[in-house]
Formats: structure tokens, C-alpha cells, sequence
């Protein structure tokens, strides 16, 4: 690979696992972040950073320069593809972009309501050779948006009703964009990525349960009062909004699909939730 890949969203989920894995196989990149300045003190020195919003369409050239390829996520904030996403897209074109891995969303093929459909068609539409991502729920999740439930309260605080998920650990997903983003043999190509197994939250409590030493439950509030307990917590209504939503999918069964392709893409069995949880199990003590 000549050119550098940029990576979008590197200080979220799974941007930073993308550039972990990038690094470790040798590749050059850069990190495009809104404030340079604030990622350079947090992580290591040794990272290029770039400034990089897609609101702010004057960084999009210096961003590009010397790239050719690019990790894309859409950040929470943007819901407007057409205005703040497809411009960008256009810009990776005249600039030549060789591949575009974007991170979409599960079934997103058959539900045009989120962002990503419209994106995912954006790329299409520009002619990029492209790699569509579509995972399920993230495990990480439970170590961030929904920490303080697990910890304080000993509570998987979660609207998804008795459905599954096929929950997958972003660390995995990270080390899968990596791949599809050296290797040749992944262009306009869309893989849905899951765990090797679908769980409901009543099994997800009893691993918290088995792991932390003490019972955690799945109380499975409705979505009314998820939504009034998350933007009594501060949480934008918007957000709120998107996790009602995103949780309503699931609640409809549409989570619980599992697949061999993220198998096949790392040559090795998906990380569960048990090994997901020990790793990352100071998070909850």
C-alpha cells in the first residue's frame, strides 16, 4: 500500500482498534480527530493526527492528502448524510480514493430509517470500491453507556424485551476492517459481522453475575421510561432517541442473526462475552 489510510472516528469504539492493528501490520495512517491538539495528549506521539469534521468541509483536502484509502464511521452527532457526509464522499473521489471501509449497522440493507443506508448508497453511487461493515450490538457498550447501571446499580438497564443479540466484541471488528483494508480480495463486498452465538440480557446478567461475584440483573424497562432515565441523566434527546430506536430493532428480533464471515475474515473464532467481560472487568468492580 503506497498511500496512507485515513481513519475517521480513531477516538471512539473501534476506530482506535483499527489503528492498533493498522500499526502493528506496518501501515501507514493517519487519525483524523476534531482537535489535534487534545488527541496528541492523550495518545501516543508516535500517531499522525489530522483534523478531520465533516461539518467542517475546509478539512477535508489536508485530510486526504497523501491518503488512499479510508476507514469511515459516522459520527452520533450527524443524522444529515446528504448534508455533511456525501460531500466528504465526493471529495474521496476526486481525490482518487482507492477503498472505502465503512462501518454501517446490521440489516441496515433492509431499514433505509438510519443514516447508514443512505451512506452506504452515497459510496455506491460515487463509484469508490467500497467494503461494507455491518455489525451487530457492540459488547462495549456495556462498558460505557451502560456502566453505571452494571456497577451502581447492579443492573442490566437495557429496553430489548427476551430478544438476542449477537453481541461482538469492537476490538474484533477493529482487527477486521485492518484486514479488508490491506488485503485485495474485499472490494465491493458488504459482510455482516456477529459473535459466534446470540444471547438474550437475562444470560448476559448471569455472565456479569458469574464473573463479578455478585447478581446483576436484567430489569428490561420499557422504552418510555429507558428514554425519560437517559435524558434525566443529561444524555442529548437525539441520542436518546437513536438508542430507543436502535434497541426497538432489537426488541423485533433483528439482532440475533449470527454469521461465519467475521471467522473467515480473522481466521479465528470471534472474541465471547465471557472473555469480553474478564478483560474488561475493572470496569464494573
Amino acid at each position: 500500500m503506497k498511500g496512507k489510510v485515513l481513519v475517521t472516528g480513531f477516538t471512539g469504539n473501534v476506530g482506535s482498534f483499527v489503528g492498533k492493528y493498522l500499526k502493528e501490520a506496518g501501515v501507514n495512517f493517519k487519525a483524523a480527530v476534531r482537535n489535534v491538539k487534545r488527541a496528541e495528549e492523550k495518545y501516543s506521539n508516535e500517531i499522525e493526527f489530522v483534523e478531520f469534521d465533516f461539518e467542517k468541509a475546509s478539512t477535508f483536502d489536508k485530510a486526504l492528502e497523501d491518503v488512499d484509502k479510508i476507514f469511515l464511521m459516522r459520527p452520533p452527532a450527524v443524522s444529515d448524510a446528504k448534508k455533511y457526509v456525501k460531500p466528504f464522499i465526493e471529495k474521496a473521489k476526486e481525490k482518487g480514493i482507492k477503498q472505502i471501509v465503512f462501518l454501517s449497522l446490521m440489516g441496515i440493507e433492509h431499514n433505509p430509517i438510519p443514516p447508514h443506508y443512505k451512506i452506504e448508497k452515497f459510496i455506491v453511487e460515487s463509484g469508490i470500491p467500497y467494503t461494507f461493515l455491518r455489525p451487530s450490538f457492540f459488547m462495549q457498550n456495556l462498558d460505557t453507556t451502560h456502566r453505571f447501571d452494571i456497577k451502581e446499580n447492579k443492573d442490566l438497564f437495557i429496553p430489548a424485551g427476551k430478544s438476542k443479540s449477537s453481541f461482538i466484541d469492537t476490538r474484533d471488528i477493529g482487527e477486521a476492517a485492518a484486514k479488508v483494508l490491506i488485503e485485495d480480495n474485499h472490494l465491493n463486498k458488504a459482510y455482516t459481522l456477529t459473535g459466534s452465538e446470540a444471547l438474550d440480557y437475562y444470560e448476559v446478567a448471569e455472565i456479569f453475575s458469574k464473573a463479578l461475584g455478585k447478581k446483576i440483573i436484567y430489569s428490561n424497562p420499557s422504552p418510555l421510561r429507558f428514554r425519560k432515565v437517559m435524558i434525566n441523566r443529561g444524555i442529548d434527546k437525539t441520542f436518546a432517541n437513536v438508542m430507543v430506536g436502535l434497541y426497538m430493532s432489537t426488541k423485533m428480533g433483528m439482532a440475533k442473526k449470527v454469521t461465519s464471515e467475521l471467522e473467515k475474515i480473522l481466521g479465528r473464532k470471534p472474541t465471547s462475552v465471557e472473555k469480553y467481560i474478564q478483560d474488561y472487568i475493572d470496569c464494573w468492580k
